[in-house]
C-alpha cells in the first residue's frame, strides 16, 4: 500500500516537473520560430519593396522621357507657330506703314480740298449776293413796268395752275366714271338677260281672300246687332281683325290684320257658320281650331315643297311652317310664298352668273320673307325679325346678316347680300307682279299725314323708311309733355283702324322749344 502511495507521489511529482519542464521549453520554442518567421516575413517584404520601388523608378523614367519628347515636340510646333506668327506681324507692320504713308498723302490732299472749297464757298457766296442783288434790281424793274407786285402774280400763277389742274381732273374722272358706269350696266344687263332667259315662272299667282260675303240680309243684320260670333273669333285668332261693312251692292266681313294662317282659318269658319242657321253659331270655336290645324299642315307641305324644289337641306321644321305661311300673307297684291320661292331662284341663277354660291343665294332668298308672317306680334322690321328667327332656328350668321340686309336694316357689303336685293328687286318690280305699286304708294302717304296732321298741337308730319316710321313734331304751347304718350296711342289706334297698310309702323312723337331772336 505503501508503495503505490510512494509510486503515486512520484508519479504527481515526475509530472508536475514534466509539465513546468514544457511550460518554460515549449513557450520559448514558439517564441523562437516566430521570431524567425518575422524575420523572413520582414525580410520578404524589404525584397518586395525594393522590387516595387524599382519597377516604379523604371516607370517613372519611362513616364519621364515620355513627357519630355511630348514637351519638345509641342515645343518645337509652338516655335513654328511663333514663327509663322512672327512673319505676319512683319507683314502687317509693313502693310500699316504704307497704309500710314497713304493716309498722310491723302491727308494732303484733304488739307489742300478744303483750301480750294473754302475758297470756292467765298466766291460762291460773293457770286450769290450779287445774283440776289441783281434779281432784286429785276423784279424791281419788272414790278415798276407791269405795275403788279411778284407776290400777287405768283399767288395767280398757282391759282390758274391749280384751277387748270382740278378741271383736267374732274374731266378724267368724269370719264373713268363714265366708263366704269357704262361697263358695269353693260355686264349687269348681259347677266340680267342670261337669268331671265334661264328663268321661265308662271305668273298666275292665287289671290288671297280676306273678306266673307254674306248674302243672307238677315244674318248680316244679326251679326251687326250680335257681334258675339265676330268677337269670339277675334279673340281666338290673336291679332285678327273683323270689321262689317255694307254697300248697296254688297255686305261683306271683312279680315285685317294676325296671322295669316289665323285669318285664313277665320275666313273658312265663317264660310261654314254662315251657312247655317244661326242657332249653330256656337259651334265656331271648334271649326276654328279644325281649320286651323288643317292649315298648318298645309303650311308645312308648302315649306317642305319650297325646300324640294330649291334643293335644300337642314332647314328646322319651325321656319318650313313659317314659309308655307307666307302662302296666306300678301304684301302689294303679290303673294309671299311664291315671291319668296321666286327670289330663291332668281338668287340662285344670278348668284352661278356672279360667281357666289347657289345654294346659300337660294337659302338667304326662302328666308328673307319670313318675318312678314310674324311682324304683327313683333315690333321692328320684317328684315330683322327674318333674320332673328333664322339665328334662333340653327341658320349660319353669315345667312341671317344677309337676310337682315336685304332692306338695309343692317349694312351687309357682300356679293351675296348684293345678290339678295337684286332678286328681290327682280321680284317685286317685274310687270304684273304688284297692282298700282306707285299710286297706291302715294295715296297711302297722303291719307298717312291727313290722319295725323288732323289732330290738335301736330305741327309737322316727317315719313320715313317707305311708310314703316313716322316722325311727328308737336307744339309745345298746345300739347303738354305728359300728353305726348296718350297722343301717340290714339295716334297709333286711329292709323290701324282707319287705313290698311303692311307691317307696322313705328309712330315717334318730339316736343320741342325753340326760341329765334335777330340781334
Amino acid at each position: 500500500m505503501l508503495q503505490y502511495v510512494l509510486f503515486f507521489i512520484a508519479s504527481v511529482v515526475s509530472g508536475y516537473a514534466f509539465f513546468r519542464l514544457l511550460l518554460f521549453y515549449v513557450p520559448r520554442r514558439m517564441s523562437l520560430s516566430e521570431r524567425s518567421r518575422c524575420r523572413e516575413i520582414i525580410a520578404e517584404s524589404r525584397r518586395q519593396a525594393v522590387a516595387v520601388k524599382n519597377r516604379q523608378h523604371q516607370r517613372g523614367e519611362e513616364e519621364l522621357a515620355y513627357l519630355r519628347s511630348e514637351t519638345e515636340e509641342s515645343l518645337r510646333g509652338q516655335m513654328d507657330d511663333l514663327q509663322v506668327v512672327e512673319s505676319d506681324l512683319d507683314a502687317q507692320e509693313e502693310h500699316l506703314q504704307r497704309e500710314e504713308s497713304r493716309v498722310a498723302l491723302l491727308a494732303k490732299q484733304l488739307d489742300n480740298g478744303t483750301a480750294r472749297v473754302e475758297t470756292s464757298k467765298t466766291r460762291y457766296e460773293t457770286a450769290h449776293a450779287s445774283w440776289q442783288q441783281d434779281l432784286q434790281q429785276l423784279q424791281h424793274a419788272l414790278q415798276e413796268r407791269c405795275g403788279e407786285r411778284a407776290e400777287q402774280l405768283h399767288a395767280q400763277s398757282v391759282v390758274q395752275i391749280v384751277e387748270s389742274r382740278t378741271v383736267e381732273c374732274q374731266k378724267i374722272l368724269k370719264a373713268i366714271v363714265f366708263d366704269h358706269n357704262s361697263g358695269a350696266k353693260r355686264i349687269a344687263q348681259r347677266f340680267l338677260g342670261r337669268v331671265h332667259s334661264r328663268y321661265s315662272p308662271e305668273f298666275i299667282w292665287p289671290r288671297s281672300l280676306n273678306s266673307v260675303e254674306v248674302k243672307d240680309r238677315r244674318k248680316f243684320e244679326l251679326l251687326h246687332n250680335d257681334d258675339k260670333l265676330l268677337r269670339e273669333l277675334e279673340e281666338v285668332a290673336a291679332g285678327v281683325q273683323v270689321k262689317l261693312l255694307d254697300n248697296e251692292r254688297v255686305r261683306v266681313v271683312k279680315l285685317t290684320g294676325g296671322f295669316g294662317l289665323s285669318r285664313e282659318a277665320v275666313r273658312l269658319t265663317l264660310n261654314e257658320v254662315l251657312a247655317l242657321s244661326p242657332g249653330s253659331w256656337g259651334r265656331a270655336q271648334q271649326a276654328y281650331y279644325r281649320h286651323y290645324m288643317r292649315l298648318e299642315q298645309e303650311a308645312l307641305k308648302l315649306g317642305r315643297k319650297a325646300c324640294r324644289e330649291l334643293q335644300l337641306d337642314g332647314i328646322h321644321a319651325e321656319i318650313q311652317k313659317l314659309v308655307g305661311s307666307l302662302n296666306w300673307r300678301t304684301s302689294y297684291k303679290q303673294n309671299q310664298w311664291y315671291h319668296s320661292v321666286e327670289v330663291a331662284k332668281l338668287a340662285g341663277l344670278l348668284g352661278h352668273e356672279l360667281g357666289v354660291d347657289p345654294a346659300q343665294a337660294r337659302r338667304c332668298g326662302l328666308l328673307h320673307d319670313i318675318g312678314k308672317a310674324i311682324d304683327y306680334r313683333i315690333e321692328g322690321s320684317h328684315a330683322v325679325i327674318s333674320g332673328d328667327y333664322a339665328d334662333r332656328y340653327g341658320e349660319e350668321r353669315m345667312i341671317c346678316d344677309v337676310v337682315m340686309s336685304h332692306h338695309n336694316d343692317l349694312l351687309v357689303e357682300t356679293p351675296l347680300a348684293w345678290v339678295l336685293k337684286s332678286a328681290d328687286t327682280l321680284s317685286g318690280a317685274r310687270p304684273g307682279a304688284r297692282v298700282n305699286i306707285e299710286e297706291d304708294y302715294q295715296s297711302r302717304l297722303y291719307a298717312i299725314e291727313d290722319l295725323i296732321t288732323s289732330f290738335r298741337g301736330v305741327s309737322k308730319v316727317m315719313i320715313m323708311n317707305g311708310a314703316r316710321e313716322i316722325h311727328v313734331d308737336v307744339d309745345q304751347s298746345k300739347v303738354k309733355e305728359a300728353e305726348l304718350a296718350d297722343l301717340s296711342r290714339r295716334i297709333a289706334a286711329q292709323l290701324s283702324a282707319e287705313l290698311t297698310f303692311p307691317g307696322q309702323i313705328k309712330i315717334i312723337l318730339s316736343r320741342r322749344f325753340e326760341a329765334t331772336l335777330v340781334a
